[in-house]
Order: structure tokens, then C-alpha cells, then sequence
């Protein structure tokens, strides 16, 4: 009797042990659902879709100041993508739970890490599965790194900032187009004054032909212009309108290739939306977020 009370003690000390060593931990849900009337491009139907997503976050401390969160990225039905890739996501007859991130910061660094889901720094069309990021003197540095045999890339970044300019310098051993060589890219940003800012961009594309782009942002009270042109003949034209609970943004470039996003924020979480492009992608609906 007197081996299991003390068995007890050791088995409850131990809980009490793990417990006090971790100083919070808190779990808590987000997320949105959705309902439209869309189409994915030219051939598509108009059809109408429902879908959600439910975001689970895990975060806590330890006594001795490391951080730590994952979480979980549950989703199901169909949402719109409607002001970046333009593009319908999920499926009506799945329900998708995404692999978590590990993120766990200390001393000022930040590590992530989930297998092939790291941008990399360059091109976020690859990814790698290890990456750190952090700050010292003023200067801002990131790495992701690939763990496997058959590494993808390894990239790194350093950036910074000199009263109203900004500079960023990143690199990639693997960049995987056009020939998977290594690449660079140099960004330089100057603010002229609260309302206009200049950009100049120098990409080495790799043993491709390398480009430099040269852009201008101006801010005219409620409506944003932009413009950018590189030396291949490419440019970008922009111009953005937000006015109280609107907003709206209209872009083209030099093929023509033209996109309209708005939105409209009804209050309590609630949002409604329109997008179109030249493409024929086109979404109406509402968005709720909880």
C-alpha cells in the first residue's frame, strides 16, 4: 500500500513538474466562411459556393523564455482567392486539414519549420523546411534552409534601413527557372516625401538575362497611383481607391491583362466583395469572419 501512495506522489510531483514549467498556454480559433457566385476563368460556369475556414492556434512559453505556436488550418467547401492568385480554392466534397507550422522563438530569433512549406526567400515557388529569422543593430536577416538529401535551396536575406531609404539584398543557390542556378536580387526604397515613394529593383534572374525595375507609388489623399517599368519592356499600372468602408484597386499591364478588386466592410466580421479580371475570373459574395 505504502509502494502505491508513493508511486502516486512521484506520478502526480511529475504532472505538477511539467505544468509549472511551461509559464502560458493558450489555444484559440479563427477563421472565416463564405458564400459566392463565381467563376474560375473562360470556359467556367457561373455556379454558386459555400466554404470555410477554421484556423486553430496553439501558442505557450516556457519559464526560461522560449515561445512557441502551432496550429492547425481546417477548411472545407469552396473560398476565393480573389485578390492574389485569383482562383477558387478547396473542393466542394473534401474537407482539407492543412500540416502545421512549428514556430518557436527565442533570444530575438524566430524558427519555423514543416517539411517542403518555407518560402523561399527568393522565389516562393520553392520551399525549404527550416527557417530563421531575426534582428541585430538595425538589420533584419532571414535563412531557410531544405533538410533532405536532395536539397531544393538554401536562401538568405539582410535588409535595412538609412533615414528615408530602405535596402534589401537576397540570395538563392537554387533558383528553379529558368535552369535551377543560383540567383540575387538587390531592392532599394526611398520615401520623397509622405506621399510619393520610389522603388528600384535588381534582379539577377539567374543565368537569365537580369532585369532592373524602377517604380513610383503616389498617395493623393483617398486614391493610390502606382507604376513600374523594367528594362525588358514590363510594366505595372495601378490605382487604388478607399474611402471610408470601401475599397478598390484596378490594375493592367503591358499585355492588357487588367483586374478589379473591392470590397466593401459591412461591420461585425462581415465583408462583401467583388473581383474580376481580363482572364474572366470573376467572384460576387459575402465573407464572414469569426
Amino acid at each position: 500500500m505504502a509502494a502505491v501512495t508513493m508511486k502516486r506522489i512521484l506520478l502526480t510531483t511529475t504532472s505538477l513538474i511539467l505544468v509549472t514549467g511551461v509559464a502560458h498556454a493558450e489555444v484559440t480559433f479563427s477563421g472565416k466562411g463564405e458564400v459566392s457566385y463565381a467563376q474560375a476563368g473562360a470556359g467556367e460556369d457561373m455556379a454558386l459556393r459555400s466554404g470555410f475556414d477554421l484556423d486553430i492556434a496553439m501558442t505557450g512559453a516556457s519559464d526560461n523564455g522560449i515561445t512557441f505556436s502551432m496550429g492547425a488550418d481546417i477548411g472545407a467547401g469552396n473560398t476565393i482567392d480573389r485578390n492574389d492568385d485569383f482562383a477558387i480554392d478547396g473542393s466542394a466534397a473534401d474537407a482539407l486539414v492543412a500540416v502545421p507550422t512549428m514556430t518557436i522563438g527565442y533570444a530575438g530569433l524566430t524558427i519555423t519549420a514543416e517539411q517542403d512549406a518555407i518560402d523561399d526567400l527568393y522565389d516562393d515557388s520553392q520551399n525549404g523546411d527550416i527557417g530563421i529569422s531575426g534582428a541585430m543593430g538595425g538589420l533584419s536577416f532571414a535563412v531557410v534552409a531544405d533538410t533532405t538529401s536532395d536539397a531544393s535551396s538554401t536562401s538568405f536575406s539582410l535588409s535595412g534601413a538609412t533615414g528615408n531609404m530602405t535596402w534589401g539584398f537576397v540570395s538563392t543557390d537554387t533558383n528553379d527557372a529558368p535552369d535551377s542556378s543560383a540567383a540575387q536580387k538587390v531592392t532599394v526604397g526611398y520615401a520623397v516625401s509622405d506621399s510619393l515613394s520610389a522603388s528600384f529593383k535588381y534582379d539577377t534572374k539567374g543565368s537569365a538575362d537580369a532585369i532592373s525595375t524602377f517604380g513610383v507609388t503616389n498617395v493623393m489623399g483617398a486614391i493610390t497611383v502606382g507604376l513600374s517599368a523594367d528594362d525588358n519592356d514590363d510594366w505595372d499600372a495601378s490605382v487604388a481607391y478607399t474611402a471610408g468602408a470601401l475599397t478598390a484597386s484596378l490594375a493592367t499591364d503591358e499585355d492588357s491583362a487588367w483586374e478589379l478588386v473591392s470590397e466593401y466592410n459591412l461591420g461585425g466580421g462581415a465583408t462583401a466583395f467583388l473581383t474580376t479580371t481580363e482572364s474572366e475570373f470573376t467572384a460576387l459574395g459575402m465573407s464572414f469572419a469569426f
